[in-house]
C-alpha cells in the first residue's frame, strides 16, 4: 500500500518504507530596532498612512507570505541523502 509519494523524485512511498519529512522555514529577518530621539520628535502620521494603504492593496495570505512561510516535504531515503549533501543548489555566478 503506498502512503506518500516523494516530493523530489515522485516516486511512491510504501506504508514500511522510510520517509523522511524535511520542513522549510522562511522568515523575514528583523534588525534590532534603534530609535533616537529625533525619531521620536518626527510627525509619523504620513508614514503610517502610507504603510496602511500598502497593507490594504494585499490579501492577508499575501501579507503573512512576506513575513512567515513553511514548507513541507516528503522524501524518499535516497533523495533524504542526496539533500543532506547538498541543501541548497549551488550559486549562481554574479555577471
Amino acid at each position: 500500500m503506498i502512503t506518500h509519494i516523494c516530493d523530489r523524485c515522485y516516486r511512491p512511498l510504501p506504508k514500511k518504507a522510510p520517509r523522511y519529512v524535511v520542513t522549510i522555514q522562511v522568515t523575514a529577518a528583523a534588525e534590532p530596532l534603534e530609535i533616537t530621539e529625533e525619531d521620536l520628535l518626527m510627525d509619523t502620521k504620513a508614514e503610517v498612512q502610507e504603510a496602511l494603504a500598502a497593507a490594504s492593496e494585499q490579501s492577508e495570505a499575501e501579507a503573512m507570505r512576506d513575513v512567515h512561510v513553511e514548507l513541507h516535504y516528503d522524501l524518499c531515503r535516497k533523495c533524504q541523502q542526496e539533500y543532506l549533501q547538498q541543501p541548497m543548489p549551488p550559486a549562481k555566478e554574479i555577471s
